[in-house]
């Protein structure tokens, strides 16, 4: 089934209704508030400011008042729980897609999906569930900070966090670059719900800086050499004996790889946008 046939309408998926506020805590909670509200699928807050704003791993997202994009979007998947956990790769395709075509930047992604340019942070991408009593998807809210027009970032991670002003030198235009990033979801979540996460998967493996680097991720002791995405999106890996390993969450950081790595894990090398490196997980 292609992605027409799923929306024979051609209505858009993602894109609206918008609620564009000044400042808030955070557009995650807000969504949250709507969501639970009855909000229709596609619903998008964004926000010129976030006092609250969080990333992956509770960590605190830091911006400088409207100079980036800060928004999340409602998504009403009829999936189990399960299911939607590529989602938030399916979202770093489709954002790395539109920063592509609007500013002309090749950004690669690291496991799971952040976007970086180089070893610097450009995106975070924070995928937020819902799932009632029969284990089914009530809502998953994505929430994306992409760095746009920042010229400074605090010492904690000024070497760390890059924006596309600093990439290409010169200021975006944010609403420009908002459509783009919704034009996009709505084609990949599309196509998501249509045929699955294999296009996007696919995609996913040809941006990643992940793929063929030995790391650590997480709870997990010793490195790992990164051999694929499964088709849920978890990463697999294998050890320096060669055993397989199979890692849900955490955040990859380069490591060297054992000693005494096992015959047959020499990995092909990444083909990611400026390959290869998994890089420090930033603070954001």
């Amino acid at each position: 089934m292609s992605p027409a046939a799923a929306n024979p309408a051609g209505a858009r998926l993602v894109g609206g209704p918008r609620h564009a506020l000044d400042e808030v805590a955070s557009t995650q909670d807000e969504l949250a508030r709507l969501a639970a509200a009855g909000a229709p699928e596609g619903t998008v807050v964004t926000a010129l400011h976030q006092t609250g704003g969080r990333g992956r791993r509770g960590r605190a997202w830091l911006d400088a008042p409207g100079d980036n994009l800060l928004f999340s979007i409602l998504l009403r998947p009829a999936l189990p729980a399960a299911g939607s956990a590529a989602l938030s790769l399916v979202a770093a395709v489709a954002v790395s897609e539109a920063v592509a075509a609007a500013a002309g930047v090749a950004a690669g992604i690291r496991w799971p999906n952040d976007l970086l340019f180089g070893d610097r942070k450009l995106c975070g991408i924070l995928a937020e569930a819902a799932v009632d009593g029969a284990g089914r998807v009530e809502s998953v809210r994505l929430g994306i900070g992409l760095n746009v027009n920042q010229a400074e970032f605090p010492p904690s991670i000024r070497a760390l966090a890059t924006s596309l002003r600093l990439v290409t030198g010169r200021a975006q235009d944010r609403e420009r670059l908002l459509g783009e990033v919704l034009a996009a979801l709505d084609r990949r979540y599309g196509e998501f719900l249509a045929v699955g996460f294999a296009p996007a998967r696919a995609e996913w493996r040809r941006r990643s800086v992940t793929l063929g680097r030995w790391v650590r991720v997480g709870g997990v002791r010793d490195p790992v050499l990164v051999e694929d995405v499964d088709e849920v999106g978890a990463l697999l890996a294998r050890d320096g004996a060669g055993r397989a390993v199979r890692l849900t969450s955490g955040e990859p950081v380069d490591a060297a790889p054992p000693a005494r790595a096992g015959e047959g894990l020499s990995a092909p090398v990444a083909t990611g946008p400026d390959a290869p490196h998994a890089g420090r997980a930033p603070g954001r």
